[in-house]
């Protein structure tokens, strides 16, 4: 939970925020708020002329990254809509020795050392909390389990605009009609390929193997079954609780496996009691140890939440650093 001003008043950050759509605007209005201990210096979008929020009315809009970074913020949060801009923007930042706080799991998966090395060479923080579980802490659940021993598995639901439907076609929703609910709810994006082909699950996966294991997993070899209409219904006939899962695992060898699919979970209590949009994380080490968190994982709400926890995080660090 973020601070007080009082807390915070000797980090007081200038804050520019790339991106001004769900999670961006989300983040910038908080920003804007007299109440909040940081500065909104600026914004990075792509249409000038959009009509935004009053209280943005005169916030300094770019649509060039290169002129955004010329006022060199103390930290930019990275909310664009794609990974490719996404990626140039964090590197562009880091090493100006500008911190990220990145949403974007498509801008740094598969990229998870040489972005932290990048960090780590010009003094710069690079956090990602918000990339994946929104409001689920999952990356500082996989930071814990690491800190304590060998982590064995992990499963998890990763995406909640899928778990968000398969919950509302089990209450007796179409598939079509869940889509539709899980967009107008703002969990899905207009075209929601991302979350039912499984390739933001992918992404996440990507980057709880760096936290919990050190090292990436090569995208290629993580297994992925899509969601359809099909294969939805075919859920609800078979009956029974069914939940897109996240299993990674370490083999003997050293090596690690990853594949995210669908399971029914109706047997397993913590599983099977995430709900709606619910994200949910379950980390096993070698000694039998299991660590364990969930939360809201799609929405502005959850997500804008955990970018000002690694705000607040980067606020309380020392001064240079």
């Amino acid at each position: 939970m973020v601070g007080s001003g009082e807390e915070l008043a000797t980090r007081r950050l200038r804050v520019a925020v790339a991106g001004l759509g769900v999670i961006g605007e989300g983040a910038a209005l908080r920003l804007a708020s007299d109440n909040e201990p940081y500065a909104l210096c600026s914004a990075l979008v792509r249409d000038p002329n959009k009509e935004r929020a009053e209280e943005l009315s005169q916030l300094r809009i770019y649509t060039d990254p290169e002129v955004l970074l010329v006022e060199h913020p103390d930290v930019v949060i990275d909310a664009l809509p794609t990974g490719e801009s996404g990626r140039r923007l964090i590197e562009a930042a880091l090493s100006r020795g500008i911190s990220i706080v990145t949403a974007n799991k498509q801008a740094i998966a598969g990229a998870m050392s040489p972005l932290s090395m990048l960090a780590t060479q010009n003094k710069a923080t690079f956090a990602y909390s918000a990339s994946v579980g929104g409001g689920s802490p999952m990356v500082e659940t996989a930071r814990k389990a690491k800190s304590v021993g060998e982590v064995r598995s992990i499963t998890a639901i990763l995406n909640g605009t899928v778990n968000y439907i398969l919950s509302s076609m089990k209450e007796g929703a179409s598939f079509l009609d869940a889509v539709k609910a899980a967009q107008d709810a703002g969990f899905a994006e207009p075209d929601p390929t991302a979350d039912l082909s499984g390739e933001d699950a992918r992404a996440k996966i990507s980057i709880l193997t760096y936290e919990a294991f050190g090292r990436e997993i090569e995208n290629s070899a993580i297994k992925v079954e899509a969601l359809d209409s099909m294969l939805a219904e075919s859920f609800v006939e078979k009956g029974g609780n069914w939940k897109q899962l996240s299993v990674i695992n370490k083999k003997s060898d050293g090596g690690i496996t990853a594949r995210v699919g669908f399971a029914r979970v109706d047997d397993d209590p913590f599983f099977d009691s995430i709900g709606g949009e619910g994200n949910a994380l379950r980390i096993i080490n070698m000694d039998g140890r299991d660590f364990t968190c969930q939360g809201k994982g799609a929405g502005r709400e959850p997500t804008v939440g955990s970018i000002f926890s690694d705000l607040e995080a980067i606020a309380r660090q020392p001064v240079g650093r």
